[in-house]
């Protein structure tokens, strides 16, 4: 059985190039994704050990009241649950609303639940909580507004309550993609798809949540080249400090490597320098970020 399902993936290597990018798409008509996104993120390990790591480097939220933002299918919420004090689970998608509510009333800790079913950007809590967990992520913030949540709910944290995750770095490299030409960018499902790298990885800019006031990202900046080649796409990366010491850097169901056209093309020789303007606002879409070469 295992045998022929390698088979399959190798004989589909190509078909399965752009995936992931109709899987993470997000469409407001239904508030959510697509069903199988919610499976691929309940069986994703090591994005769940990375937050169950997390809440046990914080004792497991015992006796603490929490809120988390965007349940979707509980698979964080579990976690934690049998050790708090108060939960309130905040989620926006209708379509969910059955499922969580018979979910959550098949465990002993029902009652120390409050669901409010409600936009997080404009939510009111009843009460000031110890931490606020949101997995609301997506590669640099830029398809989702886990910033903006963040700031919203940064109202509602007691003195020394803390968020998870704590800390977005982003990085990148330029590169030589095959893109076809009605992508804007996809993310890296299997190494076959990777670009060509032309730099070195370099550090892009880092989000502190607990402190953001930006609404996005507007640099300037110079990168050296190592191989010569086309530069027409970046390689992006994040990696995520759910908190200290609990550590995250993508997988395919959340926030993956991913290739993305720059706005020009650029021919360069290795040893040269390559300028770049770079900007987008969170949650703007990927498909807005702006990154001119010269």
């Amino acid at each position: 059985m295992k045998e022929k399902l390698f088979e399959e993936v190798v004989d589909n290597y190509d078909a399965l190039k752009y995936s992931l990018l109709k899987a993470q798409t997000f469409d407001e008509s239904h508030f959510g994704f697509p069903e199988i996104y919610y499976k691929i993120m309940e069986t994703d390990k090591q994005r769940v050990d990375a937050f169950h790591k997390a809440f046990q480097l914080n004792n497991n939220f015992k006796d603490a009241t929490v809120c988390e933002i965007g349940v979707g299918t509980l698979p964080l919420t579990k976690l934690y649950m049998p050790f708090v004090k108060k939960a309130y689970l905040i989620e926006n998608n209708p379509d969910l609303i059955p499922f969580i509510n018979e979910e959550i009333s098949k465990y002993p800790w029902a009652d120390k639940v409050e669901v409010i079913y409600a936009d997080a950007l404009t939510v009111d809590l009843p009460e000031k909580v110890d931490f606020v967990v949101g997995e609301l992520m997506s590669i640099y913030c830029a398809n989702e507004f886990q910033v903006q949540i963040f700031r919203h709910m940064r109202e509602f944290l007691k003195p020394g309550g803390k968020l998870f995750p704590n800390r977005i770095v982003n990085f990148a490299r330029l590169c030589e993609a095959e893109i076809d030409e009605n992508i804007h960018h996809y993310p890296v499902n299997f190494t076959r798809h990777q670009p060509m790298f032309l730099t070195q990885q370099f550090l892009v800019n880092e989000i502190e949540l607990l402190k953001e006031k930006k609404q996005g990202v507007k640099l300037s900046f110079s990168v050296p080249v190592l191989f010569s080649g086309t530069v027409n796409a970046l390689y992006l990366e994040s990696y995520v400090e759910v908190t200290e010491g609990a550590n995250f850097t993508g997988t395919d169901s959340l926030m993956p490597p991913t290739v993305l056209k720059t706005t020009n093309t650029q021919e360069v020789k290795a040893g040269d320098l390559v300028h770049i303007d770079f900007g987008f606002d969170y949650g703007s879409s990927l498909d807005h970020i702006s990154c001119v070469l010269s």
